[in-house]
């Protein structure tokens, strides 16, 4: 075989290998937050907007469940605000900040105690979350991701959940 012949060969072989392992390393990007200590993750492709606590003015609203704190007025929109320390069975806290999803075309507020980063995650590196019994709130985390930087671990929330599952 000519040399040009291997060397586009050998070419050939190293583009094949470079889009197997860029197959394989598949990632999504995600908002990391932190709420009661834990370290949570949502997919970017949903988050509308964040919220600092003195740009949310939120209206209570009577006869919701505890962890619905209400609505805002968000540019002319009502958006239904969730406090995701009571939905995860955890004391509420005054301090917190927004972050703004879009689920599905409805938009809604979760209050969180503070956002951290965004991340490039492995799809193939979120594990499977343990069965718990009777912890409802848990069933919107679907998998677990070990940040090796910090030595914790992320929980991966289901938005749809979220949104369908606390309705």
């Amino acid at each position: 075989m000519p040399e040009e012949t291997m060397t586009a060969v050998r070419a050939g072989n190293a583009d094949a290998a470079a889009e197997e392992e860029q197959a394989e390393l598949e990632t999504e990007k995600y908002l990391i937050f932190l709420s009661g200590g834990v370290y949570y993750g949502v997919k970017t492709d949903y988050v509308k907007e964040l919220l600092t606590q003195w740009e949310t003015s939120i209206t209570r609203l009577p006869m919701l469940p505890p962890h619905l704190r209400g609505v805002i007025n968000l540019r002319g929109g009502i958006v239904p605000m969730i406090d995701f320390r009571l939905l995860m069975g955890q004391m509420p806290d005054e301090k917190f900040c927004t972050v703004v999803l879009d689920v599905e075309g409805v938009q809604i507020g979760m209050l969180v105690d503070e956002v951290d980063q965004t991340m490039d995650i492995e799809k193939s590196r979120i594990l499977p979350v343990p069965y718990q019994s009777g912890m409802e709130a848990q069933k919107m985390v679907t998998g677990m991701y070990s940040m090796p930087a910090r030595s914790q671990t992320l929980m991966v929330l289901d938005c749809t959940m979220l949104l369908n599952g606390h309705q």
